[in-house]
């Protein structure tokens, strides 16, 4: 989706509201910031959820051209983030097919016919819902056979809805401690390219105990890691730009926290970089269970308003050397 579309479908009176509650903090008036806003559109491709979450109001341009805005992402990932190999990670099913080294766990999709649907209801009494292309963990249930009435509806609205299932993640007891309602996961950034693979960036997603989901986007908190030494640091954020230093459910101190698994959780992703060298940045959704790190996704496009919030900077830097590479290769084809 391009800006101008962008523009056509954004809220804009949520958006004045927004910055009408932000005018004592910025010290400047809605107008001019709303004014501001279309400046940044037009200059860095930002969009007006980009303006509020990197606080574009209080930085200069040296700052606000540094940042991954939404227009430039979309122009950078016609080419480090190949469509054509879009259903190659983005379908769900094709994922666990493209990648079932490291997902390791069961699934099902209605293609696979009827019997095999009752066959995987009598493995896995509780499962995990999600729709076969979706973005944000929206519209993922947790779901009981023992719920199921009419298992034949059941398997029918799998069908309409063009959802799968899949065997539900027993987290690591130690990583569930964060918060136990939710499976807490790491995002982890690769680039690849000429058969290498690198980590550029990784952060924890936890959930704040009200939704299966620990997604940022779905009311969930993030914080940094620390890739030395496997450990969370920092403050935590969620969606609102509010702080944690502890978990508010169960009062976990998060800084310095260890992650279990880290080592392998890094060798997984340089590795799973490598399946499809098409696709040469990937955030992988990883979750920790008590024999080991699996992945859950892996995104395309890996969600750089996560990256930026948190590190309070832009991070055009991040994803330099691997557009020099690729040109200097000659697969940063503009054509």
């Amino acid at each position: 989706m391009g800006l101008l579309q962008f523009a056509m479908v954004g809220n804009y009176s949520r958006f004045w509201n927004d910055l009408k509650n932000l005018r004592g903090q910025a010290h400047k008036p809605a107008s001019w910031m709303f004014f501001d806003t279309c400046l940044c559109t037009l200059r860095y491709g930002s969009g007006m959820q980009d303006y509020l979450n990197y606080r574009f109001y209080e930085k200069k341009h040296k700052q606000r051209r540094e940042y991954l805005t939404i227009g430039y992402q979309a122009r950078m990932d016609r080419y480090v983030a190949n469509t054509k190999y879009s259903s190659f990670l983005s379908l769900k099913p094709n994922f666990h097919r493209n990648y079932s080294e490291f997902t390791r766990r069961d699934w099902f999709s209605t293609e696979l016919g009827y019997e095999r649907y009752l066959a995987f209801l009598e493995r896995n009494p509780v499962f995990i819902y999600k729709p076969k292309l979706g973005l944000g963990g929206t519209d993922i249930e947790k779901i009981s056979v023992d719920e199921i009435a009419d298992k034949k509806a059941f398997y029918d609205r799998l069908v309409r809805e063009e959802a799968f299932i899949e065997e539900l993640i027993r987290q690591n007891d130690a990583w569930g401690k964060l918060c136990p309602a939710s499976i807490n996961t790491l995002r982890v950034m690769t680039t690849a390219v000429n058969g290498k693979s690198e980590i550029i960036f990784a952060a924890a997603r936890i959930g704040n105990g009200s939704n299966v989901a620990d997604n940022f986007h779905q009311g969930g908190m993030a914080i940094l890691v620390d890739m030395e030494r496997g450990r969370l640091t920092g403050t935590a954020f969620n969606k609102k730009l509010e702080r944690f230093t502890h978990h508010p459910l169960t009062g976990v101190k998060l800084d310095g926290y260890e992650i279990p698994f880290w080592k392998e959780i890094r060798q997984m992703c340089l590795k799973a970089a490598l399946v499809n060298e098409g696709i040469n940045l990937v955030g992988w959704d990883v979750a920790i269970t008590n024999d080991g790190p699996l992945l859950i996704e892996g995104n395309r496009g890996p969600g750089w308003d996560l990256v930026q919030v948190l590190l309070g900077r832009g991070t055009k830097y991040m994803v330099q050397p691997l557009i020099e590479e690729m040109k200097a290769s000659g697969l940063w084809d503009t054509k």
